[in-house]
């Protein structure tokens, strides 16, 4: 419980403070030398051993457990004062973040902030998730002729079809999709998506 619950909380605070997803995928962004989905995948993983390993400290401690829920004439008591505060405290925090309440606001607004701070460091995807786009839809989201588009790869040395996607040429060639968009840009100028909103 303690070192998945160490885990979970390390996992946590990164993918607090991570990019958005547009960005991590765009950049290929990794710290410590994980990808923001290896950080999410570690996360679950953790939390189901942590799920697992308390119900088997539940199940190996039930008779101390029950203990601590009598009162002093050995009677069960489940409403006890620690469990009503410590339902208060979760309930505080449950309605505090669906809520918005000025202290949890806060809390996710900054990180919030952390997450926008990357994209300061790195150039914005012309619309979410660009990279998992084909060549040929790739071209029609942008407005960039297909033709010219794949020319422009080939003239960096960059076999390409109008099937294959940002994401595998930018893995095949050991680059960003970002870096990859940055040759036709540069090449063919800069363009604004025709379809907005996406991802």
């Amino acid at each position: 419980m303690l070192w998945s619950m160490i885990m979970m909380t390390y996992t946590g605070i990164i993918l607090y403070i991570a990019p958005h997803g547009r960005i991590a995928y765009w950049t290929n962004w990794e710290l410590f030398g994980w990808s923001k989905d290896q950080f999410a995948e570690v996360h679950t993983t953790f939390m189901v051993l942590f799920i697992t390993a308390t119900l088997l400290h539940i199940y190996y401690n039930w008779k101390p457990l029950t203990n601590y829920m009598k009162n002093q004439a050995k009677d069960f008591v489940f409403f006890t004062k620690e469990m009503l505060v410590a339902i208060t405290i979760v309930l505080v925090f449950l309605f505090g973040t669906l809520y918005t309440l000025p202290l949890f606001s806060h809390f996710l607004e900054f990180g919030e902030g952390m997450k926008e701070s990357w994209v300061e460091k790195s150039e914005e995807p012309p619309y979410g998730h660009a990279e998992e786009s084909t060549l040929k839809d790739f071209s029609q989201k942008t407005g960039y002729d297909l033709e010219q588009l794949l020319n422009v790869l080939r003239e960096h040395n960059i076999s390409a079809s109008k099937t294959d996607t940002l994401e595998n040429i930018s893995i095949e060639q050991g680059k960003t999709p970002g870096e990859v968009f940055g040759l036709i840009s540069a090449s063919l100028g800069e363009k604004t998506p025709k379809i907005t909103g996406l991802g």
